[in-house]
C-alpha cells in the first residue's frame, strides 16, 4: 500500500509541474526541461530542434559572465584611480578605457545574441497538453460527437448541387467581377447573397452577446508587427499575412489578433476574469503556397468574415471555459438546423498557439463532406507570454499569466455555402432557415 501510494504521490507531483511549467515555454523552460520541449516538438511532427537554442544559451550564459567578471574589474579600477594623485592615473586609466572598450563589444555581442534567441523561440509552437491525442500528420482526428442527420441525394431524391452552382444560378456571388477586382480566390456578394450574410453576421452577434454573455467589439482591422507577434501570428505566419509596409502593420488575418492586442502589456484584476468578446471582422489571408481542392465558392477564400470568440481565464479554470467555448460555436449550428460533427486535433494537426483544439465540422451535402467552421482551441499562457498578459490572483499576490481561449462563432462564408446547400430544393430555390428569416424579410431565395 506504501508503494502505491508514493507512485501516486509521485504522479499527482508530476502532473501538477507540467500544470505549471507547462505553458513557460521560455528560455529558462526551454534550458531546463529541453527533454519535455524536444518531446513536445516530436509529438507535433515539428522537424525543427531546440539544438541551436541550447547552444546559444551557454554562449550567453558565458558572454554574461565575462561581461559580469570585467564590470567588477572595472569597478574596482574607478575606484583605485580616485584613490592616487593626478600624475599617477595614467596606466590606470588606460586599463579603464580599455576594459570599457571590451565590456562594449560584449555588450554588442549580448545583444545579437538575444534577438537570435528571441527569434528562434518566438518559433516554437506550443506544447500540446497531456488530454491531446497524439498522431501522425496523415491519421485521421478522433471524433468527438456527430450532432443532426447529414442528408444525401438518396433522402432527397435530387440530384444536390455544391454551393457555387447554385449561388451563380441564383446571382448571390460572381466570381468573375471578384476577380477582376482583386485577382482569384476573391468574389463579389450580390443581392440576396450580400444579404444573407449581413443576416448571419447579426444573428451570430446576437446569439453570442444576448444569450451566451460576451461583450462586443468592433476593433480596428489592421495590427502592429508587435501584436501579430503576441498573437503567434508572427514570425510563423510572415508569407501569409498582407502587410502595410509604409506603416508597418498588417492586416487582420482573425479578430483574435486585436482581441489579444487590446490587453497587451497589462495585469488584470481578477474580479476581471473572465473576460468574453465577440468581434466580427473581415479576415485577411493570403494563403501562399497552400494546396486544397477546395477553392470554389466561399471556402477558400483570401478575404471573408468571421465571427470571432475570445475569453481570458485563470489558469485553474481554462479547460472548464474550453468546453463552454465549444458549447456557444455549436449553439449557433443547432439554430440554423445544419447537421455538423466534433472532432479533436492530434498533436500533429494543432495550430502553432494552441495547446488543446476542436474543430467543429458541418455538413455539406453538395459536396458529401464535412468542412470546418470553427476552430476552437486553449492556447493556455502561449500568448499571454508572448504579449505580456497577466493577472493578479489577489491584491498583493504576484501576478501570473492568464489563459486565453478562442473559437470562430462562425465563419460566415462557410456557414452561408452550408445554408445553401443543405436547403436547396428541386428547383433550385434556396428555403431560409427560420432564425434568419427575421434578419431577411423573406423565407425563399429564389
Amino acid at each position: 500500500m506504501e508503494n502505491v501510494a508514493v507512485c501516486g504521490t509521485k504522479k499527482r507531483l508530476k502532473r501538477l509541474c507540467y500544470a505549471i511549467l507547462h505553458y513557460m515555454l521560455s528560455l529558462d523552460f526551454v534550458c531546463q526541461h529541453s527533454d519535455v520541449v524536444r518531446d513536445a516538438l516530436q509529438k507535433r511532427a515539428e522537424t525543427r530542434n531546440i539544438d541551436e537554442i541550447l547552444q546559444l544559451a551557454e554562449q550567453h550564459k558565458s558572454l554574461v559572465a565575462q561581461r559580469d567578471g570585467l564590470y567588477m574589474r572595472l569597478k574596482q579600477q574607478r575606484e583605485a584611480v580616485r584613490a592616487l594623485p593626478t600624475d599617477r592615473r595614467t596606466d590606470l586609466n588606460k586599463s579603464i578605457k580599455a576594459l570599457s572598450e571590451e565590456i562594449s563589444k560584449l555588450e554588442l555581442d549580448k545583444a545579437d545574441l538575444d534577438t537570435r534567441l528571441q527569434m528562434l523561440l518566438l518559433a516554437l509552437p506550443n506544447l500540446p497538453h497531456q488530454s491531446v491525442p497524439i498522431g501522425r500528420p496523415d491519421s485521421p482526428d478522433d471524433i468527438v460527437l456527430t450532432w443532426g442527420e447529414p442528408a444525401n441525394a438518396r433522402h432527397l431524391h435530387f440530384e444536390l448541387q455544391p454551393h457555387w452552382i447554385l449561388a451563380e444560378r441564383l446571382g448571390l456571388i460572381d466570381t468573375d467581377m471578384g476577380s477582376r477586382i482583386a485577382g482569384n480566390r476573391f468574389i463579389v456578394l450580390k443581392g440576396h447573397g450580400a444579404r444573407l450574410e449581413r443576416a448571419l453576421i447579426s444573428f451570430m452577434l446576437d446569439i453570442h452577446t444576448r444569450e451566451h454573455g460576451y461583450t462586443e467589439i468592433m476593433p480596428p482591422q489592421l495590427a502592429r508587427r508587435s501584436v501579430m507577434i503576441g498573437a503567434g501570428q508572427l514570425p510563423k505566419f510572415e508569407d501569409q499575412a498582407y502587410a502595410c509596409s509604409e506603416d508597418a502593420l498588417y492586416l487582420n488575418p482573425t479578430a483574435e489578433v486585436p482581441l489579444v492586442g487590446m490587453h497587451s502589456n497589462s495585469i488584470l484584476a481578477q474580479e476581471q476574469l473572465p473576460l468574453r468578446y465577440v468581434a466580427w471582422t473581415t479576415a485577411y489571408r493570403r494563403e501562399a503556397g497552400s494546396a486544397s481542392r477546395h477553392t470554389r465558392g466561399l471556402l477558400r477564400l483570401h478575404q471573408f468574415n468571421k465571427i470571432e470568440l475570445f475569453q481570458y481565464s485563470e489558469p485553474q479554470h481554462s479547460y472548464i471555459r474550453l468546453e463552454h467555448i465549444r458549447q456557444h460555436a455549436e449553439t449557433i449550428l443547432q439554430m440554423l438546423e445544419l447537421p455538423y460533427r466534433i472532432v479533436v486535433l492530434n498533436c500533429a494537426h494543432l495550430p502553432f498557439a494552441a495547446a488543446k483544439t476542436y474543430d467543429l465540422e458541418v455538413w455539406m451535402p453538395g459536396i458529401q463532406e464535412y468542412i470546418e467552421v470553427s476552430s476552437i482551441s486553449n492556447c493556455e499562457a502561449f500568448q499571454a507570454r508572448r504579449a505580456n498578459i497577466k493577472y493578479r490572483p489577489e491584491n498583493h499576490a504576484r501576478p501570473g499569466y492568464v489563459h486565453t481561449l478562442n473559437a470562430s462563432g462562425l465563419a460566415v462564408g462557410r456557414t452561408m455555402a452550408a445554408i445553401l446547400e443543405t436547403y436547396q430544393q428541386a428547383d433550385g430555390t434556396i428555403v431560409v432557415p427560420k432564425v434568419l428569416r427575421p434578419y431577411m424579410g423573406a423565407s425563399m431565395l429564389t
